[in-house]
């Protein structure tokens, strides 16, 4: 699901995560949410191993997978164990229960006025902050900072080159 990048002209990521799923020999099933029908998409979810979201815009991602009733289907699916998800950026940030850190970023407002609130789909109780070592990012990172005292949920500062693993309740913190 690569709907996180509809709103820029060059997504590169997208492409990057492409390659390196089909080089670990996976097969890929391309899912637009802004034009599957429910039934299709829950079909493709439930033949798939790995539901996989890529990064782009957080709250964009956020209000089409409401849209399509994917956060529905999606999180139904992981906690029943039918499928793995994996997300970069944007598609890691929605498995948090909070996505408010981002609300200070400017190039997020625009899509803020298309959701009601700032959650996530729930499936983590904590927030990920992927990319803590971007210079890029540095001063809308300030902006999260300044006001930690307003989340609820523990923050993890994951590096371009960390993921985190979530199993039965476990987690681990990788570098690769």
């Amino acid at each position: 699901i690569a709907n996180a990048a509809d709103p820029y002209k060059d997504a590169w990521w997208v492409d990057a995560d492409r390659k390196e799923f089909i080089k670990l020999g996976f097969t890929l099933q391309e899912v637009d949410l802004k034009v599957v029908s429910h039934d299709v998409l829950v079909e493709s979810i439930r033949g798939a191993d790995v539901v996989h979201v890529c990064g782009g815009s957080v709250f964009y991602l956020i209000s089409v997978l409401r849209a399509s009733g994917a956060d529905t289907v999606i999180t139904d699916a992981v906690r029943s164990g039918e499928i793995i998800y994996t997300g970069t950026s944007a598609g890691a940030i929605a498995v948090s229960r909070s996505m408010a850190p981002f609300s200070y970023d400017e190039e997020e407002k625009i899509y803020m006025e298309k959701v009601s609130d700032k959650r996530g789909l729930g499936l983590v109780d904590f927030i990920i902050i992927p990319h803590s070592n971007n210079e890029e990012l540095k001063d809308e990172y300030k902006k999260m900072i300044e006001h930690v005292s307003e989340y609820t949920d523990p923050l993890i500062f994951l590096r371009d080159n960390q993921v985190v693993i979530v199993d039965d309740g476990k987690l681990e913190i990788i570098s690769l």
